[in-house]
């Protein structure tokens, strides 16, 4: 009876592996329409985008008895990171990640 439940655990994992493989496929193959609809998005410039950004490095110490002003981040190691999304002319959901567009898939 247990082999039995294993069998179909590792089917319905499998089955998941599969499936996810398919969607990201799908995300990741080029499409003319879709590049068309990228070039009309980078021509707008930022009209109509929503943007968001967030601040990493390592942290310095806090000194006891004193207020932190300016940059929490030890002087170097700081990155800032961002990410924008905004609706295409094909009415689709687009994200722009490390500089590039790419058309999130929701089926």
């Amino acid at each position: 009876m247990a082999t039995r439940r294993n069998f179909f655990k590792y089917l319905g994992l499998a089955g998941g592996i599969a499936g996810g493989g398919v969607v990201a496929a799908a995300a990741v193959l080029p499409d003319s329409d879709q590049a068309k609809c990228i070039k009309e998005i980078e021509s707008t410039g930022f009209n109509g985008k929503l943007t968001l950004g967030a601040e990493y490095g390592e942290l310095r110490p806090i000194e006891p008895n004193t207020f932190r002003f300016g940059s929490q981040f030890v002087s170097g190691t700081e990155r800032h990171v961002k990410a924008s999304m905004t609706v295409g002319p094909d009415g689709e959901m687009y994200l722009l990640t490390n500089g590039k567009w790419r058309r999130i898939v929701t089926e």
